[in-house]
């Protein structure tokens, strides 16, 4: 059986609006569709946040090691020059804002161990010679240590070994 034009004509307007609507529907994004997205991007914000925050403490730490080897170096050479003075050379320190936010708060200390040291040179008897073990350590405010070295000062003469 035909049917008239007529009625065909108003299926075609019916799938017309009805696939009108749907895109219409289709064409913007929902709510929750929303909500994932700033989810998502809230989540790299905070990624990349931690990083930033990880790099800064750990360039902080660097920084504090260098610095803290700068000041543990000028700390053995008073100490060395004490030595040869005859005077003791040890000694502690707060670094209050001396070397600025670096070291706020870190205490260097160093330590003087008397010693002899027995060598010989080419064919020559055995001598001695009395020296000082200086030991400079930088600690943070927590204990712990940054940075440590050590260094040798001779306090007199060589002497030949009995």
């Amino acid at each position: 059986m035909h049917r008239p034009a007529k009625d065909h004509a108003i299926v075609h307007l019916r799938r017309t609006d009805r696939s009108a609507s749907v895109r219409a529907r289709r064409g913007g994004m929902t709510l929750v569709e929303v909500m994932v997205a700033a989810m998502i991007l809230l989540v790299a914000g905070l990624a990349a946040l931690e990083l930033l925050a990880a790099g800064d403490a750990a360039s902080l730490h660097a920084r504090r090691q260098a610095v803290a080897a700068v000041e543990a170096e000028r700390a053995l050479e008073v100490a060395a020059r004490a030595v040869r003075e005859g005077r003791s050379a040890a000694q502690r320190e707060l670094f209050e804002d001396v070397a600025g936010e670096a070291l706020a708060g870190c205490v260097i200390e160093v330590s003087e161990s008397r010693e002899e040291i027995r060598f010989t040179e080419g064919g020559a008897r055995g001598r001695r010679m009395p020296v000082s073990r200086l030991v400079a350590e930088v600690t943070d405010r927590d204990g712990q240590v940054l940075v440590s070295f050590e260094r040798v000062a001779p306090r007199g003469a060589a002497e030949v070994a009995p």
